[in-house]
């Protein structure tokens, strides 16, 4: 989702460029009037010609062709005012926020949220989903008469799945409401201060970001929570939030607000006769999707979905029909077909380059290690995601790449011994505090050269400024879940590089991935790996070896589990980070458990790559020798018993 590259990087004045119909006249851009005018429905159809900003100096002249490829297309023709936003709005998203034109997703979705009517709304990360449902809400209610006052509480209501996210929105409505004093934007969410929450809900929030629980926990015990005049409820990522679990907290929020499809109306008083509008935005639609948007979704304006998806998702609960119940019943179910299949093809940045790495299990943490030294010696100024699949393994692989230390010398002297990594290197993931997540978060969003370890909480939805490379060293499993990764780069036309890790078993991944649409090529490790001077040698340039015999990997792997030994503390991580890393490996589902099966690998090499001597014992393992143990002991003793009984007859 675009949502802060271009509030650090504003963009200058647009440039027009030839329109691809050279028969047709100059379409120029709708009038607002024109907009205004047009049903809601019809205002998303008008021409959307693309066009090509100038980028600032500071990031210097668009690149070639690809750069180009990937910018064509994603903005539409017109400018904010056509859309029929405030003039003051207009000149704030231009002048102080960066923002010269809407994309298309925003140029869709604006003027039908300023219709009042409901919005469902499919679209890519990187197309600026947050501003599309924010700035007809700021737009609206700077409108209001009377001004809103904090004591009217709550207008509207936005649920995240994350606290990051929550965070991440908070900051662009702050800035949207800067000339608007009186609109007031607030969030509550998992983690903070029940107490501190409560206060600044009594005092009142015009705009509330909320994650699901927290917000639900609110509803319930907090009296002085006012949202008497809820005239928005917006679901951003809906499936993100489905997937962590929330279905049950959406459905009693719905219930609490009166706004669900069906509902009785006893909590329907507690909103008065206010005009309420849902909308939901999701990266994919699949069934728990589809079933969210049946109870709180009515008659639904669809943007980013084919004619062919539009229609079958047209029939809902409610509708008229001149089908047979047989005949409707039979669309239905192609319909719900549509939907789970929604995804089966993915469409990724052109600008985005997409790699894959073969490496043998005990190799895999040295070559990362290998590829992150070789990417900050090139350039110093740049920012890498690093995506490990449980928390344990990040806590580890944070450890490693922040403290980890060597000597390029043939000496091993603690005088001649430097950091690695010289990078500041920071680390997110669902296990840590409320605080430590938060100073990450905006730690590494404000750096200029880092890197961030992380789980799949970092995957949806958060848009890190210069994230130029993403490595995915645990395989993420689903296709779509690659997606999401690797869409925390190549934002808005921007360049990214996208890294997955791969063992020599798990290669046949690249065809599943090639069934959704998604290609890729391998990463030239081995003139990278060459270039690097071995003990204070010049650069290796012998024949081609193996992997694991290089001398520099053979360098860095002693230089690793003597660091890991060293400390009592990092062995722990280490065996932690082991241990979950294994029960992750085993949990894939569906076809991808023939690909990822834990009975292929080489258990002592998989601990090499966390840097340990020797395998630890698994929990599972231990606990099944032991009862085998107790079992053989019972079987011996049972025998014994008989003898005896027998011989005292």
């Amino acid at each position: 989702v675009h949502r802060a590259n271009w509030l650090r990087f504003p963009l200058q004045p647009r440039r027009r460029f030839p329109w691809a119909d050279s028969g047709a006249p100059n379409p120029g851009a709708p009038s607002s009037r024109g907009l205004a005018e047009a049903s809601p429905v019809a205002a998303i159809h008008f021409s959307l010609s693309p066009f090509l900003p100038v980028m600032s100096k500071k990031l210097g002249k668009p690149p070639p062709a690809a750069k180009e490829e990937g910018r064509e297309g994603l903005f539409a023709s017109c400018s904010f005012a056509d859309l029929g936003l405030h003039p003051t709005l207009c000149a704030h998203l231009q002048d102080k926020m960066g923002f010269q034109a809407p994309t298309r997703i925003q140029a869709q979705a604006i003027p039908v949220a300023m219709s009042g009517k409901h919005m469902l709304v499919k679209a890519a990360t990187g197309t600026g989903k947050t501003l599309a449902y924010l700035a007809p809400i700021v737009h609206l209610l700077q409108m209001r008469e009377p001004r809103a006052e904090r004591t009217d509480g709550t207008f509207a209501l936005v649920l995240v799945p994350t606290r990051e996210l929550c965070l991440q929105v908070y900051g662009i409505a702050q800035q949207l409401v800067h000339r608007f004093h009186w609109i007031v934007p607030g969030y509550v969410m998992g983690g903070e201060n029940r107490a501190k929450e409560k206060a600044r809900l009594r005092k009142g929030i015009s705009i509330l970001i909320a994650t699901p629980g927290r917000l639900l926990d609110h509803l319930q015990h907090t009296a002085s929570f006012v949202y008497s005049n809820l005239r928005w409820i917006v679901f951003d990522e809906a499936d993100s939030i489905l997937e962590l679990g929330f279905g049950k907290a959406l459905e009693d929020i719905l219930e609490h607000l009166g706004s669900r499809s069906g509902a009785p109306d006893q909590n329907k008083n507690k909103i008065g006769h206010v005009q309420r509008q849902n909308l939901l935005l999701s990266a994919t639609l699949n069934e728990k999707v589809n079933r969210l948007a049946k109870i709180s979704l009515k008659n639904p304006v669809m943007i980013g979905l084919d004619d062919q998806k539009k229609q079958s998702s047209a029939l809902g609960k409610n509708h008229t029909s001149l089908l047979s119940d047989d005949e409707e019943d039979e669309i239905l179910e192609k319909r719900n077909d549509i939907m789970e299949h929604e995804h089966d093809d993915y469409k990724l940045p052109a600008q985005l380059v997409q790699r894959y790495v073969k490496v043998s299990c005990g190799s895999r943490l040295t070559v990362l290690l290998t590829i992150l030294k070789s990417l900050f010696e090139r350039q110093v100024s740049q920012k890498v995601v690093v995506f490990m699949s449980t928390c344990d393994s990040v806590d580890f692989h944070h450890t490693i790449l922040s403290q980890l230390e060597w000597s390029p010398g043939p000496q091993l002297d603690m005088d001649q011994k430097q950091k690695f990594l010289s990078c500041k290197v920071f680390r997110l993931h669902g296990n840590m505090d409320q605080e430590d997540r938060k100073k990450s978060f905006l730690g590494f969003g404000s750096e200029k050269s880092a890197i961030l370890v992380s789980t799949d909480i970092a995957a949806r939805g958060l848009d890190f400024p210069k994230v130029k490379y993403i490595i995915q060293y645990d395989s993420p499993g689903e296709a779509s879940e690659y997606v999401h990764r690797v869409g925390r780069t190549a934002r808005i036309g921007e360049k990214g590089e996208a890294l997955l890790f791969l063992q020599p078993v798990e290669l046949d991944y690249l065809k599943d991935l090639e069934l959704h649409g998604v290609s890729l090529t391998e990463y030239p490790f081995q003139k990278v790996l060459d270039s690097f001077p071995v003990i204070g040698q010049k650069p290796y340039k012998r024949k081609q070896i193996s992997l694991d015999m290089h001398p520099w990997i053979m360098s860095l792997q002693r230089s690793l589990e003597g660091f890991v030994a060293a400390e009592a503390e990092t062995k722990k991580l280490a065996r932690d980070a082991f241990c979950s890393w294994v029960r992750a490996y085993t949990a894939h589902r569906g076809e991808l458990k023939k690909i990822f099966m834990v009975k292929k690998l080489h258990l002592g090499h998989v601990a090499r790559s966390f840097g340990l001597k020797e395998q630890p014992s698994l929990v599972g393992r231990s606990h099944q020798v032991q009862l085998k143990k107790r079992k053989k002991e019972q079987k011996r003793e049972r025998p014994a018993k008989k003898r005896k009984f027998s011989s005292n007859k």
